[in-house]
C-alpha cells in the first residue's frame, strides 16, 4: 500500500482536496484532527502541556486550543516543544491506522509533514499550492483571525519554495484551476 502525503500551508485547501480523494474511496488520515483529539483526551499530553506552558492554557481544566495557538505561533521554540510532545503519538496512531487498511494507497493530510519528519514514512508527497492572499482570506473567515494573526502563522510555516522543491506532485488551488481533474489524474497514478 502506498502512503501519500498531502501538505501545504494553512488555508491552502488540503481538507477540500482530501474530501475529493475521499469521494474516490481513498482513506484519509487527518493528522491535525488526530493531534487535537490526542491533546483533548490524553492525560500525559495534558500534563506535558501544562508543565511546559503553564495552567493559563486551560479553560475549565481542558486545553484551550486558541490560547495554546496564541502562545505557539509567536515562538518557534515552543512550537518545537509541542511537536515533540504530540508527534510521536500521532505517528504511532498513523501506523496503527495504516495496519488496518488494505487499499492501493492512503492519504495522510498534514501541514507538518516535513517538520514532524512524517515524510520519511511516505512514498510520495502532494503540495497544495494556493496564492497567499486567498489563503489569508480563507483563514480569516474560517478561524475568525485578523490578517496579522494569519500572516504570523504563515511566517512560521515552511515556504512555498520549500514545498515545491520537496514535493513530487503539486495541486493548484487558486479558484481558477479545477481541482477534480488534477486529483483524478493523481489518483490514476497512485492506483497503478
Amino acid at each position: 500500500m502506498k502512503k501519500i502525503g498531502l501538505t501545504g500551508g494553512i488555508g491552502s485547501g488540503k481538507t477540500t482536496i482530501s474530501k475529493v480523494f475521499e469521494l474516490l474511496k481513498v482513506p484519509i488520515y487527518n493528522s491535525d484532527k488526530v493531534a487535537k483529539n490526542i491533546m483533548s483526551k490524553n492525560s500525559y499530553v495534558k500534563h506535558q502541556i501544562i508543565k511546559n506552558f503553564g495552567k493559563e492554557v486551560l479553560i475549565n481544566n481542558k486545553i484551550d486550543n486558541k490560547k495554546l495557538s496564541i502562545l505557539l505561533f509567536n515562538d518557534k521554540k515552543k512550537i518545537e516543544i509541542i511537536n515533540d510532545i504530540i508527534h510521536p503519538l500521532v505517528k504511532a496512531d498513523f501506523n496503527r491506522w495504516c495496519e488496518k487498511k488494505n487499499n492501493k494507497y492512503i492519504i495522510k493530510e498534514s501541514a507538518l509533514i516535513f517538520s514532524s519528519n512524517s515524510y520519511l514514512e511516505l512514498d510520495e508527497i502532494i503540495f497544495t499550492k494556493c496564492p497567499m492572499e486567498l489563503r489569508i482570506k480563507r483563514v480569516m473567515k474560517r478561524d475568525n483571525k485578523t490578517k496579522k494573526q494569519v500572516e504570523s502563522i504563515i511566517n512560521n510555516q515552511s515556504s512555498e519554495k520549500f514545498f515545491e522543491e520537496n514535493c513530487k506532485y503539486i495541486i493548484f488551488n487558486n479558484e481558477k484551476a479545477f481541482l477534480t481533474p488534477q486529483i483524478i489524474k493523481l489518483h490514476e497514478i497512485f492506483i497503478k
